[in-house]
């Protein structure tokens, strides 16, 4: 067995701040990131007004995500687009392929509500319903199993979306649960389309296949 993972999301409360409150942003005085945040948050802050709800902070990035879930489960065609601009224009460093929040491409709504009503739930069960807390259990890639699972990890330098010092973090924990690993950290940002992520991906492809499978099908198919 082998593990290969890209962009690492471990689902943690300090991942949801940094990408779902203006927090990093400000602090990396990163303006065109700090606008979009604040795109981002006004339908939030509507849905919670017009709710009669408590008014919206801002820094509660748990609220933020529970109020667009509701939303994008509704239906709502605006905050389905609106969750997936956000993401596309944090990850996408070509000014060319920024979306619009107000005018919703219907060539990218398909994939639009697919992203809104994964990511939403997932994220939403996996930090507050059920936490995965991975970093705690690295540990079962070995357990019951007759040798530990190889886990190779490619991880750009420029993810906005998935900061690399998660990566980090489970790089750590891998090696400390005595897992065999495979870190690349490398000059790419987020998308597994971007030229330097692919031969990242390729090559740790090629690697499993020189360690695991290269020899087995040599001695199963001999010349």
């Amino acid at each position: 067995l082998g593990l290969i993972v890209r962009g690492v999301f471990l689902n943690t409360e300090p991942e949801f701040d940094d990408v779902y409150t203006p927090s990093r942003f400000i602090e990396a005085g990163n303006q065109k990131q700090i606008r979009e945040f604040d795109y981002f948050f006004e339908l939030a802050e509507r849905e919670a007004r017009d709710s009669e709800e408590e008014p919206l902070d801002k820094y509660d990035s748990e609220r933020i995500v529970k109020l667009y879930n509701r939303m994008i489960l509704r239906g709502d065609r605006m905050a389905i687009w609106a969750w997936y601009v956000y993401e596309n224009n944090l990850m996408e460093e070509d000014p060319k392929n920024l979306y619009d929040f107000d005018k919703i491409d219907e060539n990218a709504y398909g994939e639009a509500m697919g992203v809104a009503f994964f990511e939403s739930q997932l994220f939403l069960d996996g930090q507050s319903k059920h936490p995965y807390r991975i970093l705690e259990r690295t540990n079962k890639l070995k357990e019951n199993l007759p040798a530990p699972v190889h886990t190779w990890v490619c991880q750009g330098k420029r993810d906005q979306v998935c900061p690399p010092k998660y990566a980090q973090m489970l790089v750590d924990s891998l090696e400390e649960a005595e897992i065999p690993t495979y870190a690349h950290f490398i000059e790419a940002p987020h998308q597994c389309t971007d030229p330097v992520m692919q031969v990242c991906l390729k090559e740790t492809v090629e690697d499993f296949y020189e360690k695991f499978t290269k020899g087995k099908l040599g001695l199963m198919n001999p010349i």
